[in-house]
């Protein structure tokens, strides 16, 4: 039999409602607090409410109000986030697989000494057949029938998976992850191969709604040269946001998730930017 000694009874949305008041939550409004709490799940909503209580009670005057204003904060971030990790996603995309055709051809890709390691790269082959397999695009299904499964690297490139191409980028020979990194990031691979892989792991963690608020990434710090950015936390939220924006492709992007995060922070104004890890300044530092 299993042990559920420790797991803690089920509640009824009234019930739920009920304990929050006994913790010192006001809620003017039951019947709203129960509509809001069955399409947001109390265990999800309460992450959101650790910042406005102490041993399980609220401080004197926090709202249940105010808690749903940092759940709505967060999943207005959260989208923000997973828009602009897609952008710096497909123009990196397009960087890798111009740069590499140009210089091996178009399946040189299949060649394992055009990279740094054979293992991982009949890896990557083995992944990227996987992806190829899965796809239903139009343009997958066309080369498979017209064109004898004869795939250029710059029509496998667009169904792999972000990880998948991180992975083939850490394989590129050192010369090549320098020449993309410098030319079209204008930063050192180091970096480069670091920010790829924090965009696609925040972008993971949006996509599948997870919480940035009040927490630690730190499945994947970020690289950040701390001379440049001072007193930065490589597992905030904060570093993440660092990371996509030296990945975007313009100056025009740049501002324009600098812009979409400040209407975040506008919007919803009882979300603290020290939550996510801002610092006052930020759009001075993610500028300049």
């Amino acid at each position: 039999m299993l042990n559920t000694g420790t797991v803690k009874p089920f509640k009824t949305y009234d019930e739920q409602v009920q304990l929050l008041i006994d913790r010192g939550l006001i809620i003017s409004d039951v019947e709203k607090a129960k509509e809001i709490l069955k399409y947001t799940n109390y265990y999800r909503l309460s992450a959101y409410s650790l910042t406005l209580r102490k041993n399980d009670l609220f401080y004197p005057g926090v709202t249940f109000e105010n808690v749903y204003e940092l759940y709505r904060f967060d999943s207005s971030f959260r989208h923000v986030i997973l828009k602009y990790a897609i952008i710096s996603e497909i123009s990196f995309r397009a960087y890798v697989a111009y740069y590499h055709t140009q210089k091996y051809g178009p399946l040189g890709y299949m060649d394992p000494s055009n990279f740094e390691d054979a293992t991982r790269h009949s890896r990557f082959i083995a992944d990227i057949s996987d992806d190829v397999n899965r796809s239903d695009d139009l343009f997958i299904a066309h080369h498979k029938k017209d064109l004898n499964n004869v795939f250029p690297l710059w029509v496998v490139i667009d169904v792999a998976s972000f990880g998948v191409l991180s992975k083939f980028f850490k394989n590129m020979k050192v010369e090549d992850r320098n020449n993309i990194s410098k030319t079209y990031i204008g930063f050192g691979r180091k970096y480069v191969e670091n920010w790829l892989q924090s965009c696609s792991y925040c972008r993971n963690v949006a996509a599948h709604g997870g919480r940035f608020y009040n927490r630690e990434l730190k499945a994947c710090p970020v690289r950040l040269n701390h001379k440049r950015y001072p007193g930065i936390s490589n597992t905030s939220a904060f570093a993440f946001v660092i990371a996509i924006t030296n990945l975007l492709p313009s100056e025009d992007l740049r501002n324009s998730f600098v812009s979409s995060i400040e209407k975040c922070f506008i919007k919803h104004p009882f979300a603290l930017k020290k939550y996510v890890g801002f610092p006052e300044d930020w759009i001075t530092v993610l500028t300049k």
